[in-house]
């Protein structure tokens, strides 16, 4: 199949359809085209380490057994804080390898940081105007 097909998109939907179900209920996946990302939430930081790696710990099995690989320059974990909480050393390895910390990110078209302000988006439409 050549790449830009109009049927693309309706085959990943296809392949990945069952990639929620593997997930466990303390992580809501979100799929959109060719982008996944997960959210896991838990107010105790050790909590949220084991929900972490218990989540990419199914990915990983999932990922294996559908022959697909991580791309790893576009692979990454944000925390998000707020005032009363602080970020906490965070360690992801897949295969060997670190799965880096962001502290922004575009979603769904949206620029979000770490503490979800507005700063990093009101700055990219400042950039853009300029």
């Amino acid at each position: 199949m050549q790449q830009g097909s109009i049927l693309d998109p309706l085959l990943f939907l296809a392949y990945i359809n069952d990639l929620p179900m593997v997930i466990e209920h303390r992580a809501i996946p979100i799929l959109f085209a060719d982008d996944t990302k997960v959210l896991i939430t838990s107010p105790n930081n050790i909590q949220f380490q084991i929900y972490l790696n218990i989540v990419f710990g199914q990915l990983s099995k999932w990922l294996k057994a559908n022959l697909l690989s991580l791309n790893f320059n576009k692979t990454y974990f944000i925390q998000f804080i707020n005032k009363s909480t602080h970020a906490s050393d965070i360690q992801i390895t897949y295969e060997d390898k670190q799965i880096h910390t962001a502290i922004k990110t575009k979603f769904l078209g949206l620029f979000i940081n770490n503490t979800l302000s507005w700063k990093t988006y009101i700055e990219y439409f400042k950039s853009k105007l300029s």
